[in-house]
């Protein structure tokens, strides 16, 4: 990842820490019941909230518009791993 690629994702992430999900479309979308997806260019963070605290599982480069199925399942079960 480059530094370019780094600063768009924590500015995102500062994005979210302050609106929360309050975020347009356009940077945060609904994925699941608990999963949702934090759009920062072309990289995606996929996060669920656990007790309050936010949980990022999965970090992937956007390659199409859907989010692949396998990246979905991989993020639901590592949230699973912290309830």
């Amino acid at each position: 990842m480059s530094k370019e690629d780094g600063a768009v994702i924590a500015k995102v992430v500062d994005l979210f820490q302050d609106y929360g999900f309050e975020l347009t479309e356009q940077h945060l979308k609904k994925l699941t019941r608990s999963l949702w997806e934090l759009r920062a260019g072309r990289w995606r963070l996929l996060f669920g909230t656990i007790g309050g605290n936010t949980v990022i599982t999965n970090i992937l480069l956007k390659k199409s518009q859907k989010t692949p199925k396998n990246e979905i399942d991989l993020a639901i079960k590592r949230l699973k791993e912290y309830l």
